[in-house]
């Protein structure tokens, strides 16, 4: 697609095809693999910023608050130190930037789509589609990812086979690469630098909306707050921490979460796919090269699956026994080869958060008797409008 080629030169693992395409992705497979994703490392590294959410929510002592950027700045800081190390508090001007242009690139990616089938609208005279703002954000995302990686003070080893973070990783395999003489890689540092934007963008924006949606549906179903507390009162109980040992056992929350996934839905349509062959689906042909977009909202509000999609019902995952069930038509990470990268931390996380909060607090709505709407901004990805909760401490 011309916005892959315009804004990051067909790099990056979103970007790439083919052959290259598999290099990039399987090198950041193995990575995040090797620093943890899906294990207890990771997930030491999550508690540390739900500690710090807590903390920060408790300061609150029961007053209004929006939650929604400090959300965002804790899970900020989750990809943040995986990729380059580096973390962030809430009034940090760096990440509160960085915050904003990611809102507003999300924003633009839509309003500038007609660019991508008529490429000559970016030589119009002013900007009536957004290109030449969204080209330039993106310029200073990746300009601001190069200087949090701080080539010039990293220390590479190359008989180390430990690393710390992904662009250690990069780094050091870069360099391996050009002592060995390799010419054919997507191991470099364009490459590098797409990549970790990608991730920065997608392991910010979705996960944080996911978890204060979360919160919204709360506040409005109080019944089932209620039920997921007295759950993780009965598993996990209010003397510790819950772990990722636990997700098996907190049923109704791993259900919560999924519903939350199907009603919210954050990202409504994939990014961009291509057809390799020609392909015959429901009485039309799709030519080989069409670009396609996958309308993941179709599936998840499909009634002929879920009966009633417009309710907000945890329990369509749930059995008659209250075990989990695990739906095929449940794919907010999308499917196939090419779904998203970083799916099992994100699934740490939003399990992670989630039952701290409920652990937690009580989520109550900023006047009595005045829900928040359920009503998601739309765009790229949906987001809750701006609400504020009490946040009333749970007694042990």
């Amino acid at each position: 697609m011309f916005l892959h080629k315009e804004a990051f030169d067909y790099a990056g693992v979103v970007s790439l095809g083919g052959d290259k395409w598999k290099e990039q992705r399987s090198f950041l497979q193995s990575t995040l693999r090797a620093l943890g994703m899906g294990r207890n490392t990771m997930a030491e590294r999550i508690q540390g910023e739900i500690d710090y959410l807590l903390t920060n929510i408790d300061g609150a002592q029961g007053e209004p608050l929006d939650i929604s950027n400090l959300v965002t700045v804790c899970v900020t800081n989750v990809i943040s130190g995986v990729t380059c190390s580096k973390r962030f508090n809430q009034e940090d001007e760096a990440v509160l930037q960085w915050l904003k242009s990611v809102n507003r690139l999300f924003e633009l990616v839509g309003s500038s789509a007609a660019v991508n089938f008529f490429p000559f609208l970016k030589y119009m005279p002013g900007d009536m589609f957004k290109f030449k703002e969204l080209m330039s954000i993106i310029k200073n995302l990746k300009e601001t990812v190069w200087g949090w990686v701080d080539k010039d003070h990293r220390e590479i080893n190359l008989s180390d086979q430990e690393f710390n973070d992904v662009s250690h990783a990069f780094l050091t395999e870069i360099e391996r690469k050009r002592r060995d003489a390799v010419a054919s890689t997507t191991i470099d540092e364009k490459n590098m630098v797409a990549s970790m934007v990608e991730l920065f963008n997608g392991g910010t924006e979705t996960t944080a909306n996911t978890i204060v949606s979360a919160v919204l549906y709360m506040v409005n179903f109080p019944h089932l707050q209620d039920q997921l507390f007295r759950e993780i009162e009965d598993v996990v109980g209010l003397d510790r921490s819950p772990s990722i040992s636990d997700k098996n056992k907190l049923k109704l929350l791993s259900a919560f979460i999924m519903e939350t996934h199907r009603f919210a839905m954050m990202v409504p349509l994939s990014i961009h796919r291509l057809a390799t062959k020609d392909i015959h689906l429901g009485g039309y042909t799709i030519s080989q090269g069409t670009s396609v977009l996958v309308n993941f909202d179709s599936v998840h509000r499909d009634e002929s699956v879920w009966g009633d999609p417009d309710i907000f019902r945890p329990d369509r995952f749930l059995d008659a026994d209250g075990s989990v069930i695990v739906k095929k038509e449940l794919i907010p990470f999308s499917i196939g080869r090419r779904n998203c990268v970083g799916e099992a931390l994100a699934s740490m996380e939003l399990f992670l958060f989630l039952a701290a909060l409920v652990q937690k607090f009580e989520f109550l709505p900023e006047k009595d008797g005045e829900l928040p709407t359920m009503v998601l901004n739309d765009g790229f990805t949906r987001r809750a409008q701006p609400f504020k909760v009490r946040a009333v401490s749970r007694p042990k």
